[in-house]
C-alpha cells in the first residue's frame, strides 16, 4: 500500500483540511447529500507536489484555501539526458573574435593614383610572406579574419602564380582584415632573442578614381585614411608621365582633405599629420624604370640565391629624390615636397617596390639580358615567370613596428 502524503489543500471526508476529524469551526453539522458521496479513487500521477495544482474536489466552486507554501516560479523544461561517459565538461559558447582586439589592431590606408598597382600590391602580399624566410631572417604567416578576406588571399595566389595574370582593377571600396603572425630576429640588446609580433591589419582597397577631387567616394576614402595609423603611398613613375594618371591630380586633393579632418579633430602631431608613411616607388621591375636606375648607379645585386637586384635601404630616399628631380619632372617634385610638408620626415620611409619581381632564368637566377617579367599575349598583360615580389611585405611590417613602438612608449609615459 502506497504511503499517504500530507496535502494542505485537500479536504478529508470529515470536512477538515488537516485530517483531525473535527472541522476548523467546531463539531460537524449535517452534510449535504453530495458531500456524503465517496471520493473518487486517486489516479496515478495526480499526487500533489509543490509545482502541480491538485484537482478541484467535485461540487466545489471556490478556489479553496491558499496553499501552505509559496507558489513556485515556472521552470523551463528539463534538458534531455545525455550519456557523458568520460567526456570533458562543455563550457558555454563565446562570441567569435573576428576582428582581433583593439590592442593588436593596426589600421593601414592604401593610397595611389589609378593604375598605380594597389590591387596587385595587395594580391602579392601572401606570396611575399611565403617567400620571406628564403630572402630574409624570419617568417610571416598571413590569414584572413573573415571568409571574404581568405577568399581574396586564395584567389590572389591563384591569379598571380598559377594563371599568371594581373588582377582586375578595383571598382568599389573594399575593406579587409588580415591576421599577421611573425618571427623576426631581435635588435639591439634583444638581438639574441627572437621577436614574435602578432597583429591584425585592417586595410582598404579603393579605386584610384576615388582620390580624384569631387569624386563621390572621396569622402569615404579620406575618412578611412584619417582613422588609419599608417599609410602606404604607391608612387607610379610611369603613370605619372600620363595626364589621366598624373600623381599630383590624386595626391594633393586627398592630402588637403585629410589634413582638414585631422585639424578639425585636433589630431595634429607637432604641427603635422601624425601618420607613419611608407612611400613605395612602384614597378621597379619595368625596363623603363629599372634600366635608367641601373645606368645612374642606384642598383646593387645580391651575390647569392637568385641574385636579385635591389636599391640599398640607405639609398632609397635619395633614389626617390632622383626620380622626382631627374627622371619624372615638376609634378613629381611637388608630390615629394608635399610628403615632406604634411608628414614628419622621420616618419617617412621609402622603398623600391615590385609586386611581380623580375623574370628569372630556368636556374631561378636573374639575367640582365632577359629580366622583363611582363609580356602581352593576345592583347592581355601576362606574367612570364612565377612572381618574386620585392619590398611588398616590408613596407607594411615596418609600419606596424613603428606604430607599436610609439604606442608602447606612450603606455610607459602614462605609468
Amino acid at each position: 500500500m502506497a504511503p499517504e502524503f500530507f496535502n494542505p489543500n485537500e479536504d478529508k471526508p470529515d470536512g477538515g483540511p488537516s485530517g483531525t476529524g473535527t472541522p476548523a469551526g467546531g463539531p460537524a453539522g449535517p452534510q449535504p447529500a453530495e458531500a456524503a458521496q465517496p471520493a473518487e479513487p486517486e489516479q496515478p500521477g495526480t499526487r500533489w507536489s509543490p509545482r502541480v495544482v491538485p484537482p478541484q474536489a467535485p461540487g466545489r466552486t471556490d478556489a479553496g484555501p491558499a496553499p501552505a507554501y509559496p507558489s513556485q516560479p515556472t521552470l523551463p523544461p528539463p534538458m534531455p539526458p545525455v550519456q557523458d561517459g568520460n567526456l570533458e565538461p562543455l563550457r558555454i559558447p563565446t562570441a567569435p573574435q573576428e576582428d582581433g582586439t583593439a590592442a593588436d589592431r593596426v589600421r593601414i590606408g592604401l593610397w595611389g593614383a589609378p593604375r598605380s598597382g594597389k590591387t596587385t600590391y595587395l594580391a602579392a602580399l601572401p606570396i611575399a610572406a611565403m617567400q620571406y624566410q628564403r630572402h630574409g631572417q624570419g617568417n610571416w604567416l598571413i590569414s584572413g579574419m573573415t571568409a571574404e578576406a581568405n577568399t581574396f588571399l586564395s584567389d590572389s595566389v591563384s591569379k598571380l602564380a598559377i594563371q599568371r595574370e594581373f588582377p582586375g582593377g578595383t571598382v568599389a571600396v573594399t575593406g579587409m582584415s588580415w591576421s599577421f603572425q611573425g618571427q623576426e630576429p631581435g635588435t639591439g640588446m634583444m638581438r639574441r632573442r627572437t621577436r614574435e609580433p602578432s597583429f591584425v591589419l585592417e586595410i582598404q582597397d579603393a579605386p584610384g578614381e576615388a582620390f580624384r577631387p569631387n569624386n563621390p567616394l572621396q569622402t569615404q576614402v579620406v575618412d578611412q585614411l584619417a582613422r588609419s595609423q599608417g599609410l602606404i603611398y604607391l608612387f607610379d613613375p610611369l603613370g605619372d608621365a600620363q595626364e589621366l594618371t598624373q600623381s599630383l591630380t590624386f595626391f594633393y586633393s586627398t592630402l588637403n582633405e585629410l589634413n582638414t579632418r585631422i585639424r578639425d579633430a585636433g589630431g595634429h602631431y607637432r604641427g603635422r599629420l601624425p601618420h607613419h608613411v611608407s612611400v613605395c616607388v612602384a614597378k621597379f621591375d619595368h625596363p623603363d624604370v629599372f634600366r635608367p636606375a641601373v645606368e645612374a648607379g642606384w642598383v646593387t645585386q645580391d651575390t647569392v640565391g637568385s641574385q636579385l637586384p635591389r636599391i640599398p635601404e640607405h639609398l632609397s630616399e635619395r633614389y626617390f629624390q632622383w626620380l622626382c628631380d631627374e627622371f619624372r619632372g615638376s609634378t613629381a617634385r611637388l608630390v615629394r615636397d608635399g610628403l615632406a610638408n604634411f608628414f614628419h620626415p622621420d616618419r617617412i620611409t621609402y622603398y623600391a617596390t615590385s609586386a611581380i619581381g623580375f623574370r628569372l632564368n630556368p636556374q631561378h637566377v636573374f639575367d640582365y639580358r632577359n629580366y622583363a617579367n611582363e609580356e602581352i599575349v593576345d592583347g592581355v598583360r601576362r606574367i612570364c615567370t612565377s612572381p618574386e615580389p620585392i619590398n611588398v611585405l616590408e613596407p607594411l611590417t615596418d609600419l606596424e613596428r613603428k606604430i607599436r613602438t610609439v604606442r608602447d612608449a606612450r603606455k610607459g609615459w602614462r605609468r
